[in-house]
């Protein structure tokens, strides 16, 4: 579903950001899609399912060779990819052992459901590789690092490099301490004392609400503290992807329904463009940066596609589970008409936050 969208998502983010920048957006959901559609490749392969077709993007063919029963396809448009399996869409008539309707529903059960955690593993890979590449953050220090532009801190002229030592008249002892301190105060304008190249400068920096935990807004300025960086062994990069995987899915669920209940769910669920925004914000800050947002995507990929909606894979297994309690299958055009409205709905949800989000980008609110 999320390949079909990429098209519009590009030319509008073009419009606002330029195609440079854009392509690196396209890529990175591209290997994400590529990705999810090879774990249904892998597995229909291991569950001897006839895989007729697996596309590198979409559009006419530019390169193509079979090998076995399978075409592997490199198409003009590179905008994500597709695995079409014998019988995938059909009542499957065919006698051919090969093909997906003639399988066990535990089979197809794995097959659809490998997509999703394809997904899931390559956010553990990527974060587990950070880990022992780069290093994991062990806290954040009171030193600005960044400064994300149209921000409240960028408009009261912070700067990376910055040191923030006291926050209304408050010394500030720790990172943590700070970042604290800043998003307990939500709503309020606060006055930053900060030490600059030696020199003491106080600034006024409105708190920006960020997100609602538990009914209570939480503040933000819009800048990123310097972490402290530790490189982690194999073993415990491992444990760290793992551990990172829990963390981004329950964050952005609590996210997801503290705005819900506060009707504030516009600010923090976004579609292609939304995405594409941060993704060409990130870019800025380095390929590590764009790598762990690449991981929280793949995240958030796979458990969207878990979700028991029609048009989605969870929405299949819905089906399927269906099948298993019942002892046959469900009607291939009431199966289909369910799957149909359901895209239709998705579409609608997907063209209304589309359009917030290309209000917030002209607006200048949201993002980085």
């Amino acid at each position: 579903m999320i390949a079909a969208l990429i098209p519009y998502a590009f030319v509008v983010s073009v419009a606002l950001a330029g195609a440079g920048k854009v392509l690196i957006y396209i890529a990175l959901l591209s290997v994400l899609i590529i990705f999810h559609e090879f774990g249904h490749f892998i597995c229909a392969k291991l569950a001897g399912v006839t895989v007729t077709d697996f596309a590198v993007g979409f559009g006419p063919s530019l390169a193509a060779v079979r090998r076995g029963d399978t075409t592997y396809r490199l198409n003009a448009l590179p905008l994500g990819g597709y695995c079409k399996m014998l019988g995938e869409d059909s009542e499957g008539a065919s006698s051919d052992p090969g093909n997906f309707n003639h399988k066990s529903v535990g089979a197809r059960f794995g097959i659809i459901a490998a997509g999703p955690i394809f997904n899931l593993v390559l956010a553990v890979l990527i974060f587990s590789a950070l880990a022992w590449a780069q290093g994991v953050p062990t806290g954040p220090t009171t030193v600005v690092d960044a400064v994300s532009s149209g921000t409240p801190a960028a408009a009261a002229g912070l700067r990376a490099g910055d040191q923030i030592v006291a926050l209304d008249g408050v010394p500030i002892r720790s990172g943590g301490e700070m970042l604290d301190y800043i998003r307990g105060h939500a709503n309020k304008t606060v006055q930053v004392d900060v030490l600059r190249q030696g020199r003491h400068v106080q600034l006024q920096i409105a708190d920006k609400p960020l997100v609602v935990v538990n009914g209570e807004p939480k503040g933000a300025f819009g800048f990123t503290p310097h972490y402290l960086i530790e490189r982690e062994p194999p073993i415990a990069a491992i444990g760290y992807g793992v551990s990172m995987l829990g963390t981004v899915a329950a964050t952005n669920f609590v996210g997801i329904v503290g705005a819900i209940r506060a009707h504030r769910a516009s600010s923090v669920i976004h579609g292609p463009v939304g995405i594409a925004r941060f993704v060409i914000g990130a870019e800025a800050a380095g390929f590590a940066t764009l790598a762990l947002i690449g991981a929280q995507l793949s995240v958030m990929l796979g458990l969207i596609n878990l979700l028991p909606f029609p048009a989605l894979d969870g929405g299949r297994l819905a089906f399927l589970a269906v099948e298993f309690l019942r002892g046959r299958p469900i009607n291939p055009e009431r199966e289909g008409l369910v799957h149909l409205a359901g895209f239709a709905l998705l579409m609608v949800f997907v063209a209304f936050v589309t359009y917030n989000d290309i209000v917030q980008w002209v607006q200048g609110k949201g993002g980085l």
